[in-house]
């Protein structure tokens, strides 16, 4: 039991009790005093307008020190609610788990896509409550930030993530949810991974602010990396795609027929490599990212007959791309009718079934939609010694998409209509693929200005 002592403070203009009272606050109507037992220290008591009701501690069993101190506090609060602010001093933390809480409620109405309950909320406790714990948001500026990049930086070298530099992440896995701990690579976060832990950090001050937890975002803004850097993938010239093309298909060859096989881990291997085969050869004639590739179900292909420029008509093959939260329509190379004919004749090999429209066009052996080929075309890759580029870049799946397009600009398609087609605008096309052109027509650049070619003269 609390034990109320009718002691309820007005404000006046210089303190003391005895001078004329000032007009209230609309937002509050005054505060209480009261003790609590054993210890006989002070509380304080005080609604606020659209708050509710707050109590704090004074710290003090002094009655003239705790008037003074719930002056103060009351007087401070009135001023924030005035503004706009909330009068509760929640700590970063704690709104950070509101805001979490918020993310994990949008993923299961569907309002948002489940990567952002899966990634997001190990993004802000890693990093952001990790720094700004117990800090106030309103309290928390421009250089606060500035001195947050830094320390991400360093996190997993120097910081805390240097103590235990190993990231654990839930996984299911066949029905059952699992731990998995796997070591951090080695090195500074990439000038992406900041930028987009960047947003969130701004997405997470938005929700302060609409809370009322603050009334201005500081600039949030992952610092520029002003080195001149060559981010263009790399991808293969046509000699290097036929060869690689060549490479594959041997390797086909090795384990399409095998007598001695009881096991069947010889035909499990064939179809691995056959599938394989059929993947880097559509990614290479429609430009599709692998996600959008690893997305593709049977119901998003359709063959229509179209008339070529010849006058003849011809079968192509039009997919539903659906990748990077979107969706576009774009028209495939009719050389992939073959590979998605072959993949049908797999399917139907695993399962028994031809496949229907929600079925994986990429698949394991049971089936199943399958994820990456990482492991699979690394080895193709090495195989064919293609592995590593000119410049020393490492070639992936995404290496088919960077040779589509270019094969398609050396063939005189536009920048725009290829862009709608891959699913980028015309400006990135222009800014990673604008160096083909010029060492593919030597002859245009190399006119003869005086209609009479100069002649060298060699030195006697």
């Amino acid at each position: 039991m609390f034990e109320l002592v009718p002691l309820v403070g007005w404000l006046y203009a210089d303190g003391n009790s005895n001078h004329r009272q000032i007009a209230m606050d609309p937002v509050s109507e005054g505060y209480t005093l009261y003790q609590r037992p054993p210890s006989g220290r002070y509380y304080v008591q005080y609604s606020i307008k659209g708050q509710g009701q707050q109590r704090l501690s004074l710290g003090t069993s002094d009655p003239v020190e705790a008037e003074r101190r719930a002056q103060a506090k009351w007087v401070k609060a009135c001023a924030l609610a005035e503004v706009g602010l909330s009068v509760s001093k929640k700590q970063f933390e704690k709104i950070a788990e509101e805001f979490i809480a918020g993310i994990e409620l949008a993923v299961q109405r569907g309002e948002k896509a489940e990567y952002h309950a899966k990634q997001y909320p190990t993004i802000i406790r890693r990093y952001f409550v990790e720094k700004f714990r117990h800090k106030l948001m309103s309290a928390i500026k421009a250089d606060d930030i500035d001195e947050y990049w830094n320390w991400r930086k360093e996190f997993w070298i120097t910081g805390p993530g240097s103590k235990n530099p190993n990231i654990q992440y839930k996984r299911v896995i066949k029905g059952k949810e699992t731990r998995i701990c796997r070591p951090v690579k080695e090195g500074y976060p990439s000038k992406s991974t900041l930028h987009k832990e960047g947003l969130l950090l701004r997405q997470l001050f938005e929700f302060g602010q609409r809370r009322g937890y603050t009334t201005e975002i500081p600039e949030i803004n992952a610092p520029k990396d002003k080195r001149r850097k060559d981010n263009a993938r790399p991808g293969f010239t046509w000699e290097e795609f036929m060869h690689l093309k060549s490479v594959s298909e041997a390797r086909v060859r090795e384990y399409e027929f095998s007598d001695d096989d009881p096991s069947g881990k010889n035909q499990k291997t064939y179809q691995d490599r056959l599938r394989l085969h059929c993947f880097c050869m559509i990614a290479a004639f429609t430009g599709m990212r692998p996600t959008e590739l690893f997305n593709l179900s049977w119901g998003d292909i359709e063959t229509r007959k179209i008339q070529m420029e010849n006058g003849e008509f011809s079968d192509v093959t039009v997919i539903q791309a659906r990748g990077k939260g979107k969706e576009r329509e774009l028209a495939a190379m009719p050389e992939t009718l073959t590979f998605f004919n072959l993949l049908k004749s797999l399917f139907y090999v695993a399962t028994g079934e031809m496949p229907q429209d929600d079925d994986p066009v990429f698949f394991t052996h049971e089936g199943k939609r399958i994820r990456s080929f990482k492991g699979g075309l690394a080895k193709l890759l090495v195989a064919a010694d293609l592995r590593v580029a000119r410049n020393g870049k490492i070639r992936d799946s995404f290496s088919f998409r960077h040779f589509y397009i270019t094969q398609q600009i050396r063939e005189g398609v536009g920048h725009h209509l290829l862009g709608r087609n891959v699913g980028t605008s015309s400006k990135m096309i222009d800014a990673y693929y604008s160096k083909i052109r010029p060492t593919d027509e030597i002859a245009q650049l190399i006119p003869d200005w005086s209609k009479k070619r100069l002649l060298q003269y060699r030195r006697k």
